[in-house]
């Protein structure tokens, strides 16, 4: 390779970052590979110190070259992200290992191109095989890989019908049926079984993985004894995997305590709900050097009377059975009746059972404060301060006079930084009182980054519905529009925020939004419906701000 060719490779490593925010350094791959036997003429190699790459195939110039350069470190970078199994070479018969490479390739790309649809049609435009390669090993795993990349191919061989059906839930091959990598390989055993029950000839020293964009798989396996970890060592990734290969960016310091949630997101678009799209980490409370109260002081107080009072009104529950007493709104009569014939024969009687009253049952409800801690709250209001200052003191109020009516009460902030970056912070849990160190926290809360409503709004749901309760409230405190850095229109997380809010109200959840600005009601009527906004600029505006958004929650 020329050091023209060396040249053209360096901007590969940016279009890696591009993509994955991962550093893989691509390297041209001479004479001989990094563990030699691997002339000229061979294929990506994979390695801890990055991705050794060989030169285009000849016949490839101009954009087809960069193309084929792009697939190839495309493919080596999902690889980086979302393999990481191994697996033990000395246990694992050859063409078991050939077919294993082929669909954890598969397996790669598919979790990848969830995340960048663009990628699928950059690798699908790498493949040419057809039925008319034949049937012998190489053309059939070559014909396999097409078939798994492409919704659009057609094979008619009965066992790559079988691969395909196998591995994809789906035919329009948008959900992988086993996620696991550890599934493709007792997929691949099955597979190899039937070819050898073919008399399908494979030559292992002269097999090579392709199409020729696909690294050689050799990172994929083991010696005997080398352990998990120091195999997960020496393969580096930046970013948390689960066990079905999605990728989640933690937000800045995550903490051990931190919890990793998954939560679909509505594409208004196509139609379609994707799944494990959004990664919500659930923030642990702060840490503080001291429970001081904040600087804020948003410490527990006086609860306001009128709000107070406007709550007890408001969430008092419904009007139960009529229950007997001394006096009360109407005369039991078959008690009445005992008494007057014990009274007349000198039996003693209770005149405590005589009357009845209309009770109410005690109401066990939950409430979930969520408080916009996006860029947009850091506006300022007219007399009153940051829109972030006024929707904490409005926190404070609701936290207080809720938890004094009996309900259970959390507050957490929330912001995002991409699907994977959405974060919610604890600062009180259900069943705490508020107290010095919930106000440290609640002060700690800074506007920045942006609004993944939507996302919030399904984690919300998921803890409000393990509350042992009979009622469930979510109030949105900010003008929570939707909007994320790597969206090019709001519309869609609009559409998604409000498929998330039928939902949640399918589910008997009441959901509002209280706004700090009049001119945000129009805005935040758009997710939540206009009986379903109220505008609150102090913390003296609350009983009415409820009173017009009160009913609309109850009436779920």
């Amino acid at each position: 390779m020329t050091a023209a060719d060396a040249a053209a490779l360096r901007p590969l490593g940016l279009w890696i970052r591009m993509l994955w925010d991962i550093a893989l350094p691509v390297l041209p791959l001479r004479s001989e590979d990094p563990d030699g036997g691997v002339g000229p003429d061979g294929w990506p190699c994979l390695r801890p110190e990055g991705l050794w790459l060989p030169a285009a195939p000849t016949p490839l110039t101009g954009s087809a070259r960069l193309l084929w350069q792009q697939a190839a470190v495309s493919h080596a970078a999902a690889h980086r992200v979302f393999s990481r199994a191994s697996f033990e070479r000395a246990r694992t018969a050859p063409i078991t290992q050939a077919i294993t490479g082929l669909l954890e390739d598969a397996r790669a790309e598919a979790l990848a191109a969830r995340e960048l649809p663009g990628l699928a049609r950059l690798w699908a435009g790498q493949h040419a095989a057809t039925p008319d390669l034949g049937d012998g090993f190489e053309a059939l795993l070559l014909r396999l890989a097409r078939a798994l990349a492409d919704a659009g191919y057609g094979d008619p061989h009965p066992w790559i019908h079988k691969a395909r059906r196998c591995f994809w839930r789906d035919a329009a091959q948008q959900v992988l049926a086993q996620p696991d990598p550890r599934a493709m390989r007792r997929l691949a055993s099955e597979l190899g079984h039937d070819l050898g029950q073919m008399r399908t000839a494979f030559n292992p020293r002269t097999y090579r993985p392709g199409p020729d964009y696909r690294d050689d798989n050799r990172w994929l396996w083991r010696d005997a004894g080398e352990p998990q970890a120091e195999r997960q060592r020496r393969s580096p990734v930046s970013s948390v995997t689960d066990a079905q290969g999605v990728r989640a960016m933690a937000p800045a310091g995550p903490d051990r305590q931190d919890e990793l949630h998954r939560h679909p997101e509505w594409d208004a678009r196509i139609g379609l709900m994707r799944r494990d799209w959004c990664s919500v980490w659930l923030m642990a409370p702060q840490r503080l050097a001291s429970p001081a109260g904040g600087a804020s002081g948003h410490t527990a107080g006086a609860v306001d009377a009128a709000l107070l009072r406007r709550l007890r009104r408001a969430l008092e529950g419904p009007a139960s059975r009529w229950q007997p007493a001394a006096s009360g709104d109407e005369l039991a009569m078959g008690e009445a009746v005992r008494a007057i014939v014990a009274r007349r024969v000198g039996r003693p009687w209770d005149p405590s059972r005589t009357w009845l009253r209309r009770a109410r049952a005690p109401v066990r409800a939950a409430v979930l404060l969520l408080v916009d801690t996006s860029a947009s709250s850091a506006s300022l209001v007219p007399g009153a301060g940051s829109a972030l200052a006024i929707q904490k003191r409005q926190a404070v109020a609701l936290a207080q006079a809720l938890t004094a009516v009996g309900w259970r009460v959390a507050v957490q902030g929330f912001d995002s930084d991409g699907r994977h970056r959405v974060a919610v912070r604890r600062v009180l849990d259900f069943g705490e009182a508020w107290d010095a160190r919930s106000a440290a926290r609640l002060d700690a809360l800074a506007a920045a980054r942006s609004t993944r409503l939507g996302a919030v709004l399904r984690q919300g749901l998921a803890q409000l519905r393990a509350q042992p309760v009979d009622r469930r409230w979510m109030l949105v405190l900010g003008d929570a529009e939707p909007h994320d850095i790597d969206t090019m229109d709001d519309r869609h997380l609009v559409a998604d925020a409000q498929h998330a809010l039928r939902r949640a109200r399918a589910a008997g959840l009441g959901v509002a939004c209280l706004v700090p600005r009049r001119e945000d009601v129009a805005g935040a009527s758009r997710v939540f419906g206009e009986w379903h906004v109220a505008a609150a600029g102090s913390e003296a505006d609350l009983p009415r701000a409820l009173g017009r958004l009160v009913p609309g929650l109850q009436s779920l």
